[in-house]
């Protein structure tokens, strides 16, 4: 069993209770366990699980599909799987506005977690800790408060920072200049990186580390970059921390993509930081990501239900024509480890130890005359597949099941292509069919007809490949090409089959471009898109030529998402958290929203 730091679940329920409550009226009158914020978290046990209940806060952030829907919808590797009903996210319709709920909900869980962490910060100095525990466990918060606030200025711009724990309610607020927000951040990750280890292991593994914090200041350091009130240094200070945590962490990409992603090695060497899970009742169950990224396969399709063999689907998102033809097949392992392969059909090599990945759905319902138990209803070729070919219509007839064709052709023009085309989605019309992303997957995840979620494996946060991609990126605007391309081709090395086959030849230039493909092709569905794009600033100029949907809306809606328009790169203030406070008319909303 693997060791790591977890949270036991009751007591973080229990001690939420405390902070989101402890200075309510119902409290005064009630008073639980005859206990209250104040004499609880004074004790050194009490204090523990105040920090227990901040990475508790992980998982609401990072396991909702509302925080999927922000990072991947409406980017270049990323579509709607629904082609009928418009997606306002995905295709920036006059319909996205301040009320859209995935923007308010993951506004409101970022600033609950900044709200907990600053109570563990601000509750250190009463608790009866030893000093080392007590500055290690506020450099804690103090990174995931830098974390958190990261993500609000990143998406949301000029917002309430917020530094001190809530002892009342708030009914006004004021949005503080980003500018004022990065140097908050750059402070917390300072005094962070000043006293944590380099690395967490043991019983430790899980918490906070400065090789996060120097990994997270990093990428700081690379956003503000870009932004009008960048400093001079930024692209430097970016490069001096991703390269220091490549050197110096002790953290080592693994020698093959297929073990970072396989189930039972989460802890592994390159993890910097990961939102834990586990299979037992203290570190618990409840990981979303295996459902997400696979289609409704129960629906229209004879001898297909819903089964404990594939577990629940929520197919929110497609990959784009773009990114199917972006993995190389033949020389990359990733493209056999990210989607359904023949790698995945092997328990021996596939992400979830299981043979569920394989490039076919097996019947899970027998039909009397048509499918027994086992017999394939849908096959998808794959280029590492020994019968690949392209399937012609007289080809298909040969067969009882249903083949859909691999992408190809012109990676912009999905008219031809059977997973994008209105006329090949299930009987039902609500769901394209599409080769499934299969590395999230997980052999404890079964189906539950409440669509609960079983997973246990750990979500990772920050890995050491991006790391290298940080180096890279802040090497081209430095204009430093060649230490570029040296941490670029350390990453497209270890993705390869065959030695040579993916590096980068000696001289080439290596553009934001080049950058912006390999870490959708390294991170897929773990880092987001969207804020990759919206920092470097082609999130218009990708989306308009990749993302077919954006373009072709059904009903001849009009995306919004036009040339030269900047409203969309950031999110709107939700409209709802303005409605609730006395001064909203003193707060504008971002430009355009």
């Amino acid at each position: 069993m693997k060791r790591k730091y977890i949270f036991n679940l009751r007591a973080v329920a229990f001690l939420m209770l405390f902070i989101n409550y402890s200075c309510s009226d119902f409290l005064d009158e009630v008073n639980w366990s005859s206990q209250t914020a104040d004499n609880l978290f004074v004790t050194s046990e009490g204090y523990e699980k105040l920090i227990n209940g901040c990475y508790s806060d992980l998982r609401t952030i990072y396991n909702s599909k509302d925080f999927l829907n922000l990072g991947w919808l409406g980017t270049d590797i990323i579509s709607q799987n629904n082609r009928i009903s418009t997606n306002d996210l995905n295709q920036y319709t006059v319909n996205y506005d301040s009320n859209n709920g995935s923007v308010n909900s993951t506004w409101n869980n970022l600033y609950k977690a900044m709200k907990n962490a600053n109570s563990a910060i601000g509750r250190a100095d009463a608790a009866n800790l030893d000093a080392s525990v007590r500055a290690q466990r506020v450099a804690e918060a103090k990174t995931l408060r830098a974390l958190y606030l990261f993500h609000i200025v990143h998406n949301w711009g000029d917002a309430p920072l917020m530094l001190e724990e809530p002892k009342a309610p708030i009914s006004t607020a004021v949005r503080t200049p980003a500018a004022e927000i990065y140097t908050q951040i750059l402070s917390d990750l300072a005094d962070a990186i000043a006293v944590l280890p380099a690395r967490q292991t043991g019983s430790n593994y899980g918490r906070m580390s400065s090789s996060v914090a120097k990994h997270l200041r990093a990428l700081v350091y690379l956003t503000r970059g870009y932004q009008t009130y960048a400093e001079s240094t930024d692209f430097q200070n970016a490069f001096n921390d991703a390269t220091a945590v490549i050197q110096n962490s002790g953290h080592n990409l693994l020698a093959d993509f297929k073990d970072v992603h396989r189930q039972g090695n989460e802890e592994n060497s390159e993890i910097l930081f990961s939102v834990q899970y586990g299979t037992d009742a203290v570190s618990g169950i409840g990981n979303s990501m295996p459902k997400y990224f696979l289609f409704p396969y129960r629906e229209g399709y004879t001898g297909l239900a819903k089964d404990s063999y594939y577990g629940n689907d929520d197919g929110f998102a497609l990959p784009t024509k773009y990114l199917y033809l972006l993995f190389d097949w033949q020389n990359d392992r990733r493209a056999e480890v990210t989607f359904m392969s023949p790698l995945n059909a092997n328990p021996a090599t596939s992400a979830d130890g299981k043979n569920t990945g394989k490039n076919w759905f097996q019947c899970v319902q027998p039909v009397t005359g048509t499918f027994e138990l086992g017999d394939t209803v849908i096959y998808f070729p794959v280029p590492t597949d020994p019968n690949f070919k392209y399937w012609t219509e007289a080809d298909k007839d040969k067969v009882d099941y249903v083949v859909f064709n691999f992408p190809t052709g012109d990676p912009d023009n999905w008219v031809n292509d059977e997973y994008f085309k209105t006329g090949y989605q299930a009987t039902s019309l609500t769901s394209r069919t599409w080769l499934p992303v299969w590395k999230f997957k997980d052999a404890n995840a079964y189906y539950l007809e409440s669509g609960a979620s079983t997973g246990t494996r750990d979500i990772y946060v920050f890995r050491l490949a991006e790391t290298y991609l940080i180096a890279a990126e802040s090497a081209v605007k430095l204009n430093k090409n060649g230490d570029a391309l040296t941490y670029l081709n350390e990453v497209r090395k270890r993705a390869e089959k065959l030695a040579g086959s993916l590096q980068y030849s000696a001289g080439t230039t290596v553009t934001l471009d080049m950058i912006l493909d390999e870490r959708a092709l390294e991170l897929f569905g773990e880092v987001s898109h969207w804020n990759d794009l919206q920092r470097t600033g082609t999130l218009i100029e990708r989306v308009r030529k990749h993302n077919w949907d954006a373009m072709n809306i059904t009903g001849g809606i009009q995306t919004q998402l036009t040339e030269g328009a900047t409203k969309y790169l950031l999110r709107p203030i939700p409209l709802a958290w303005l409605n609730s406070l006395e001064n909203q008319d003193e707060i504008s909303n971002n430009p355009g929203w």
